[in-house]
């Protein structure tokens, strides 16, 4: 599936000669804050690793340093449909700070070809996120405007010049969220205060409404057949905090809500849920902890599943981290962590689901040790084969290992 923000997603070609056989890679020199990783590849402050699908590194390539500056953040890698990847990397000094935006080409052979220009406009902290426009050639990045905030920049992908920054849409943080209409070349962006804006190409507002003001708000997908968002959100009008999920028509001018499901009360009162993946059909699939469930365009539940048990609830503090589809196999792909702030017994695996009935097909025990916590990073499907799941092991600002597995799908 790739990193979330990736609005077109390359299925890498599964080896003529793949084994089918479970492998694991390792590299112990990272640094949590910036390992991302995308389209079978990762990438920290130091270098990008691509590997095979037997769990062979097709190719190194290191990232082109700054002097006396160190790399402090770094967006997920989109790839395009001609295979090119971009990234953007920051660095900073004692005194000063810029950042790149960075094309390989070729990275489907052994050797693959870096480009990378440098523009301090598209600094960013920590983490950020990156789109792709196909209809224009645009890629759309979260850049900071301060410590906290970011605002939306869009870059021309030919050049990899900055075509406009808007500084006027305030109050997206360092974890919002693109999305971009395929269609249109439309881009909608959830910011950190939770409310949606639309905007085309050239940063024209075309959103008059918002969503969910005063609730706290989730990841979202977007239907790009019908111009419809499904997203998950807290009502925070009372205590706890009730989960619902929300479908709203964002064709026009007004937003209008389509529909609103309420949580069963085994979940209700939850504050983490799956983003959203949704079907050539129009259903939504989620999972927040111990249920997986599937929703349709008009709102109404087709199936709910259970994927734990009370006691295993209990003792692994459980929570869904990554859901994963397989559409043409019919096949969700749920990761179950324990959370971070389980202390002892963790407890890591990946549960199989039938996408039109429910059903479990198969649980996949990771058995990464009931001893040892990790940080889930990313789980990418390639084609009908096999699947990657990456984590990040250790305690930050230590050094945090990064490791890949490789499992062959169901």
């Amino acid at each position: 599936m790739g990193n979330s923000q990736s609005t077109y997603r390359i299925q890498p070609t599964v080896a003529t000669n793949y084994s089918k056989l479970p492998w694991t890679y390792e590299y112990n020199l990272t640094s949590q804050d910036v390992t991302r990783f995308g389209h079978a590849a990762g990438i920290n402050g130091d270098f990008m690793v691509c590997l095979t699908t037997n769990g062979n590194v097709r190719w190194t390539l290191f990232i082109e340093p700054v002097e006396d500056m160190d790399p402090i953040g770094l967006s997920n890698i989109i790839v395009d449909r001609q295979g090119q990847l971009f990234y953007t990397i920051s660095w900073s000094g004692d005194t000063i700070y810029t950042a790149k935006i960075c094309r390989v080409t070729q990275a489907q052979t052994s050797h693959p070809v870096q480009e990378c220009v440098e523009d301090y406009q598209v600094f960013a902290y920590v983490t950020s996120s990156l789109a792709l426009d196909d209809k224009y050639d645009l890629l759309v990045a979260a850049v900071s405007d301060n410590e906290i905030e970011t605002v939306p920049a869009v870059l021309d992908k030919k050049t990899l010049k900055l075509v406009w920054i808007n500084r006027h849409y305030f109050g997206a943080s360092m974890d919002g969220q693109y999305r971009c209409d395929t269609n249109t070349g439309d881009i909608l962006w959830l910011g950190g205060d939770w409310r949606l804006i639309k905007f085309d190409h050239n940063g024209k507002n075309l959103l008059n409404n918002y969503t969910t003001p005063s609730a706290g708000g989730y990841d979202f997908v977007l239907d790009r057949q019908h111009q419809i968002i499904v997203q998950p959100w807290q009502n925070g009008s009372s205590l706890p905090w009730k989960l619902l999920v929300s479908s709203y028509d964002v064709s026009a001018q007004q937003i209008k809500e389509r529909w609103r499901w309420e949580a069963p009360s085994l979940i209700a009162d939850n504050d983490d849920i799956t983003s959203p993946s949704i079907d050539e059909n129009g259903t939504v699939y989620m999972s927040s902890m111990p249920l997986v469930f599937a929703i349709d365009t008009q709102g109404k539940v087709m199936w709910t599943t259970r994927l734990a048990t009370s006691s295993e609830m209990e003792t692994y503090d459980l929570t869904s981290s990554y859901l994963g589809m397989n559409t043409k196999r019919r096949v969700l792909y749920v990761v179950t962590c324990s959370t971070y702030s389980q202390k002892s017994k963790f407890l890591y695996f990946i549960t199989a689901v039938n996408m039109d009935t429910g059903k479990v097909i198969k649980r996949i025990n990771l058995n990464l040790g009931t001893d040892k916590q990790i940080s889930p990073q990313s789980l990418i499907l390639v084609g009908n084969e096999m699947l990657y799941f990456s984590w990040l092991t250790g305690q930050y600002p230590e050094s945090v290992p990064f490791k890949v597995i490789g499992i062959q799908q169901v």
